[in-house]
């Protein structure tokens, strides 16, 4: 057996006998080194081995831990963030990163026929589970359908205030769903080293009248979310 091997066999075997909990911190790479007598390197590869299995996950600067359990997430859904988190038991929070209003030509060049000619609200706002931030999103929508939005409490459910304050009720979605890895910005935020993968999912919604409402981009660490796809 291989000395990686050893090492991820070593740290499967503390989590099957619930010798270290979900989010506790794994030893350190140092202390892993010495242990087995091993390098940095192969060190890490066990490490990046498990956590592209979504066992154990890294933050900047702070180490490595044991993943907690997953958001189960019904992609193509309408979703509210912070009921399906209470209802899953976990402790969701929104912080909000920035609005503009002064959005260069990036987006419509990049989403061609999306919101043409309109000026744009750029949202961007990272989510929380129980304090680890799991997810980017970029929301993009209409400053002539949403006037002072800026002024509006951003870090609640964008969904509650467009129907409230705003009379626009979110009718169907539609998501595009891929694989990337977070730009050196989002990285930061999410306490990742850059260039880390993420799934990204373009979400746009629409009201009663097929209007396309908001355009979304989110960007969510793998090892967060278990997506469930229900067929008919």
């Amino acid at each position: 057996m291989l000395l990686y091997q050893r090492i991820c066999n070593y740290i499967h075997q503390l989590i099957n006998d619930n010798k270290i909990k979900a989010t506790t911190k794994l030893p350190s790479e140092r202390t892993l080194q010495e242990q087995f007598k091993s390098t940095r390197i192969t060190v890490r590869e066990a490490l990046f081995r498990l956590e592209s299995e979504g066992l154990i996950y890294s933050q900047k600067r702070k180490g490595w831990f044991i993943t907690p359990a997953k958001l189960k997430l019904k992609p193509a859904s309408k979703v509210n963030f912070n009921k399906l988190a209470v209802e899953q038991g976990f402790v969701p929070k929104t912080r909000v990163i920035s609005i503009l209003n002064d959005i260069d030509d990036s987006f419509q060049n990049q989403e061609k026929n999306i919101f043409t000619g309109e000026s744009l609200y750029h949202l961007k706002r990272v989510r929380l589970l129980d304090e680890r931030p799991v997810m980017i999103e970029d929301i993009y929508c209409q400053q002539s359908r949403f006037e002072n939005l800026e002024r509006k409490a951003l870090s609640e459910s964008i969904t509650h205030i467009m129907a409230t304050d705003y009379n626009v009720q979110i009718n169907s979605e539609q998501c595009v769903i891929c694989v990337t890895v977070l730009s050196n910005e989002d990285s930061d935020i999410l306490e990742k080293n850059s260039g880390a993968p993420c799934l990204k999912i373009i979400r746009k919604r629409f009201d009663e009248h097929g209007l396309l409402v908001d355009y979304n981009y989110e960007y969510w660490l793998h090892d967060a979310i278990e997506m469930l796809v229900e067929g008919t």
